[in-house]
């Protein structure tokens, strides 16, 4: 099984893109992880269901054209580097993430997503560049 964080950056699509690929020529699953987090007032977190959240069905939409079996995974609350890495200690084979994602303003605020992944994973994180 494959995690594949994404935050519906062009950047996180392409790493999903990739990791449907993968998933295709492997004979593997995915989980699309998405992370709603706001750190502080100045990036509201939007309240969203499961159902609602446009990333989430997007991601599946991609995977069911490729005929690949994925399944969403919603996290409120946690921030994204935490989320990610304790969802990968759940037996997946690997991440495949995007470089970068989630705008300016975020990148300034929360840092690399991707960097501190890499520093917490236990399993392989693959980077797709974008």
């Amino acid at each position: 099984m494959i995690l594949v964080p994404t935050d519906g950056s062009p950047c996180a699509r392409k790493a999903e893109e990739f990791a449907l690929r993968e998933a295709g020529e492997l004979g593997a699953g995915v989980v699309f992880l998405h992370v709603i987090y706001s750190p502080s007032t100045l990036v509201p977190a939007p309240d969203l269901s499961e159902d609602e959240d446009e990333v989430l069905q997007e991601a599946l939409a991609r995977a069911k054209a490729a005929g690949v079996f994925a399944r969403p995974l919603l996290v409120k609350g946690v921030h994204p580097i935490e989320a990610i890495a304790t969802e990968s200690e759940a037996g997946y084979d690997r991440i495949i993430m995007g470089r970068q994602g989630g705008g300016m303003l975020r990148r300034l605020l929360l840092g690399s997503t991707t960097s501190g992944v890499i520093q917490l994973s236990r399993v392989p994180v693959l980077v797709v560049p974008c």
